[in-house]
Formats: structure tokens, sequence, C-alpha cells
């Protein structure tokens, strides 16, 4: 908690997204190396003492900014788990979500994704926690499937690496072969047809008399 400013939780939260916006602004805008510290501070509307309370380094922003992201993926990942729908349904919103949360962060990623892997190991192991803890998400949803017959027999782990980076290139590419959406369903398409099992390897449905 930063020293000596007595501020609730929800204004704590708040004063980061702020700082989060502010230095995203400027990193996209004059290029993370150019940005100082005191230029975040100024865009945000603190103290450059207050900054370092919560942040000692832009490192950390840009570490604390991609963890914030990939959180607020997951929870919205672990809600559609938890959804009164079939594996099939889950999948196909799960991946929509995906597929969103790119679109939503398409500068960043194409910008900084750079500076993301120059970070320290210590940061890049955290956000590969956060990475597979939203891989795994995804795998219990192919298990799912698998169990309900809906899909067919895959290695559900390597399935999930797979769709993660396939659907990189519906969002991420310089030769569009339709609009952002149509482009998306596409990809939907062509990923959940080459997981989904056949008619005949279906179980069949019992009957109750």
């Amino acid at each position: 908690m930063p020293r000596g400013i007595p501020l609730t939780d929800e204004e704590q939260l708040r004063r980061r997204k702020e700082i989060f916006h502010a230095s995203v602004h400027l990193f996209l805008s004059k290029g993370f190396n150019e940005t100082s510290m005191r230029e975040i501070a100024e865009a945000a509307g603190i103290g450059k003492s207050t900054l370092y309370d919560y942040f000692p380094s832009k490192d950390d922003i840009l570490l604390s900014f991609v963890e914030d992201e990939l959180q607020t993926l997951t929870e919205q990942a672990e809600e559609i788990t938890k959804q009164n729908t079939g594996a099939m349904e889950k999948l196909r919103k799960m991946m929509f979500a995906y597929m969103e949360y790119l679109a939503t962060n398409e500068d960043f990623f194409m910008k900084l994704s750079y500076q993301v892997q120059r970070l320290a190991q210590e940061s890049l192991e955290r956000l590969q926690r956060k990475r597979h803890a939203l891989q795994d998400l995804l795998r219990g949803i192919i298990d799912e499937g698998i169990q309900e017959g809906c899909f067919r027999r895959v290695d559900s782990l390597l399935a999930t690496r797979v769709i993660f980076t396939a659907l990189t290139p519906a969002v991420y590419t310089t030769r569009p072969s339709g609009s952002r959406q149509q482009m998306m369903e596409e990809a939907l398409t062509l990923i959940l047809k080459g997981i989904q099992a056949s008619e005949s390897s279906r179980p069949p449905v019992s009957s109750s008399k």
C-alpha cells in the first residue's frame, strides 16, 4: 500500500488504472524507452514520489498492466466455464472473448510486445503462470467436450496451445480477407470443425422409458 495515503482499496485500484492509462498512452505515443517516470506522474496527475509508491519502475508498470489484463480475461473465462451450456458453446464464447481481448489491446501488443519479452525472468515467469491459468480453463472445456462426445479425443493441452496460437493471426494481420468480425467468425469455424467429433463417433443418446 502506498505510504501515507489513506485510500480505500477501491480508490487505490482506481489510481492504478489511472497510472496504467497514462503510462500506456505515453508508451505508445512516445516509445517505452523515451518515456520518463516524471512524465507518467504528470500525465496521471500525481506526484513523482506517489508514483514510486505504486510502481518502482516502468518495467513494473508494464508487468502489472499485462497481469491486470490477463486477470480480467481469466475472470471472464471462469464465468464462461460456469455457464449452464454445452462445451461447444463454452468454447466458442471463450475463443471469441480471447479474440476481443487481442483486438482491444492490438496497439499495445503490436508496439510493446518486445518490451514485455525483455522483462526480468522472474516477471516473465509471473506472466507465464497467468497464461497457464487461462490455458487450463480452455483445456478444461475441451476435456468436458470430449466427455460429452461433441469433441473427438485429442491431446487437450496441445489443442489449447494450438487454438490460442491460431487465433492471433485472425486479429493481427496485414492481409485481411474480410472484416475483423468475419475473420474472427471464420477462425472460430475452422478450429471448431477441426476438433468436432463426427456424428458416427458420438456416443448414442440413451432414451428414457
